[in-house]
C-alpha cells in the first residue's frame, strides 16, 4: 500500500481515537489511551505486505520501546525540575537511548521483555507518586488533535516503509517510540511547570503498561491465530489494563492539557 494512504488511514483513526476520547469523558479516555494508535497500524501493514512473521518482530521492538518509554518519561519529569524543556529533552533522550541498548538483547524473549516494561512502569509510577503535584491550567497546544494524528500516521506509515531496511525489529520500536507523549511533556514544561509534568508522566506510565502487554500479547498470539484475531485479542487485554489502571487515578483527560483538580 503507497505510503500516503497508510498515513492519511492512520492519522484518520487515531483523530478519531482522540476526539472520542474528549467526548466520552475520563474513563473512556483511560480506555483509548491504552490502544497502542502507532503501533498497531504499523502491524497491519507489516503483517499484509510482509507476512505474521515480521509483524511479531515488529511487535517485540514496539515491547522494548515501551520497556524504555517510562524511563524516558521519568528522566524528563526529574530533569524538569531544575531545567527548562530543552534541557529536560535532550537528558531524557540519553535515558531513552541507554535503556533501548539495555533491552535490545531480549528481543527474543516476549516474556522478558513484558516484565521489564511492566517493571520500569511500575518503578517510574511509584517515584512519581509521592511527589509534590502543584499544577494549574495549561493551554492546550494550537492545533490538536490534528497535530498528534498527523504525526501517529507519517511515523505508522513510515515505520512500516523502515522495516525493509532496518528490519521490522527496528521498525516496530520506531512505531513506539514516545513521540506524542515527548511533545506534550515539552509543551507543558515550556507552558506549565514541573507540577504539570509530574501529572502527565504519572498518568502516562499505566498507557505505556497496557500498551506493553497489547505488544506481547500479539507477539505470542500472532503466530498461532494469525493477525486479525490477536489484533482482537490484544485491543481487549490492553483497553482492560488502561481502564483498570485510569479509573482509580486523577489524570489529565487530554495529553496536551493539565487542570489542577482533574
Amino acid at each position: 500500500m503507497d505510503w500516503g494512504y497508510k498515513a492519511v488511514l492512520t492519522g484518520m483513526t487515531v483523530a478519531a481515537v482522540m476526539m472520542a476520547a474528549r467526548l466520552l469523558g475520563r474513563h473512556a479516555a483511560g480506555l483509548l489511551a491504552g490502544l497502542p494508535v502507532i503501533s498497531a497500524p504499523t502491524l497491519v501493514w507489516l503483517a499484509a505486505e510482509q507476512g505474521v512473521e515480521s509483524a511479531t518482530r515488529s511487535a517485540m521492538g514496539g515491547l522494548a520501546a515501551c520497556a524504555a518509554a517510562p524511563v524516558f518519561a521519568l528522566a524528563f519529569e526529574r530533569a524538569a525540575r531544575r531545567h527548562g524543556a530543552a534541557g529536560a529533552l535532550w537528558r531524557a533522550l540519553l535515558a531513552l537511548v541507554a535503556a533501548l541498548a539495555l533491552v535490545q538483547p531480549l528481543q527474543a524473549a516476549p516474556w522478558a521483555m513484558l516484565g521489564l516494561a511492566l517493571a520500569t512502569a511500575l518503578l517510574a509510577g511509584r517515584v512519581v507518586a509521592g511527589q509534590p503535584q502543584a499544577a494549574g491550567w495549561v493551554r492546550a497546544l494550537r492545533g490538536e488533535p490534528w497535530m498528534s494524528a498527523s504525526l501517529a500516521g507519517g511515523v505508522s506509515a513510515g515505520a512500516s516503509q523502515l522495516a525493509t531496511q532496518v528490519g521490522p525489529f527496528w521498525s516496530g520500536v520506531v512505531a513506539a517510540l514516545p513521540l506524542i507523549s515527548g511533545f506534550a511533556l515539552v509543551h507543558l514544561r515550556r507552558a506549565g511547570g514541573p507540577g504539570d509534568v509530574c501529572r502527565f508522566v504519572r498518568g502516562y506510565v499505566p498507557d505505556v503498561a497496557a500498551k506493553a502487554l497489547f505488544l506481547c500479547s500479539f507477539a505470542l498470539l500472532a503466530p498461532r491465530t494469525g493477525t486479525g484475531w490477536a489484533l482482537a485479542a490484544c485491543v481487549g487485554a490492553g483497553a482492560a489494563l488502561a481502564w483498570a489502571t485510569r479509573t482509580s487515578r486523577t489524570v489529565p483527560t487530554a495529553p496536551w492539557r493539565a487542570r489542577a483538580g482533574h
